[in-house]
């Protein structure tokens, strides 16, 4: 993924794309294998030698099937259904300290990453790229993060509203980059479970469903395969009403 991000963003970034004659495939690259999708011409660029023509965004999502754990029904795919988008979500999640000596949620921003092209990677990186994502130090995740953001790769935003249908409270929020975020998806939750791994550090998953007439984008979204985001479990009375960001990152399945 970090070969994705980086090779992407530089072909993005310098405008310059290096065309050579392409290498054997690196086995330790998520992308030695092309997949059917819309692909950039790129070489080397210091980086690492691998096909000239890599598929990075929008690759077909017909075989792609997201597992939940067997041992709940609370949150379930509908059968049948296939998502519209994949994406992995990186950001923060925000709290507010109360009088109560807790944290409470106050939303969360996240930028949305295609992973269209990694869903059915053979190597196993889709499965934890999360994962691998804060095993960097935090400057380097966030130069990764800040550079992938001016790429294709740059899906949409996550962030929360006032709620459209009532005017009160927080909805998450989910918008495509593409036409100025004119396909979007106002949502509320359905469903949520423990995160399976993390000990207590992940947030939840979730599913959420898109309120009426708010679903332009997609139907119901999913979020697994959480790393981080939870508060701390208290807080001081001198902090009451301010507000913290815990970094996180996580995988949104959008469905029709």
């Amino acid at each position: 993924m970090f070969k994705q991000l980086l090779l992407l963003t530089a072909s993005t970034l310098v405008g310059t794309v290096l065309v050579a004659p392409a290498p054997a495939p690196d086995a330790n690259s998520a992308f030695a294998a092309s997949r059917g999708g819309r692909g950039f011409p790129l070489a080397g660029l210091g980086i690492a030698a691998i096909s000239p023509m890599i598929p990075f965004i929008n690759c077909p999502l017909n075989d792609a099937t997201l597992s939940l754990p067997a041992d709940q029904t609370t949150i379930a795919v509908t059968p049948g259904a296939k998502p519209v988008a994949v994406a992995l979500g990186v950001g923060t999640q925000n709290y507010t300290c109360t009088a109560a000596g807790n944290y409470t949620s106050a939303g969360a921003v996240a930028t949305l990453f295609d992973l269209s092209c990694l869903v059915n990677d053979p190597l196993g990186h889709f499965a934890t790229i999360q994962e691998d994502l804060f095993k960097l130090p935090a400057p380097a995740r966030n130069a990764i993060v800040a550079l992938a953001s001016k790429t294709p790769l740059n899906i949409g935003a996550h962030y929360f509203v006032t709620n459209p249908v009532t005017g009160t409270g927080i909805s998450p929020k989910f918008a495509q980059a593409a036409n100025g975020g004119a396909l979007f998806t106002v949502l509320g939750k359905k469903g949520g479970i423990k995160a399976p791994t993390g000990n207590g550090a992940n947030v939840d998953w979730l599913q959420l469903a898109a309120l009426q007439g708010f679903g332009s984008w997609a139907q119901t979204v999913f979020r697994v395969d959480t790393k981080l985001g939870q508060p701390p479990a208290s807080c001081t009375s001198a902090q009451v009403n301010t507000t913290i960001t815990v970094p996180y990152a996580a995988k949104y399945w959008f469905f029709p």
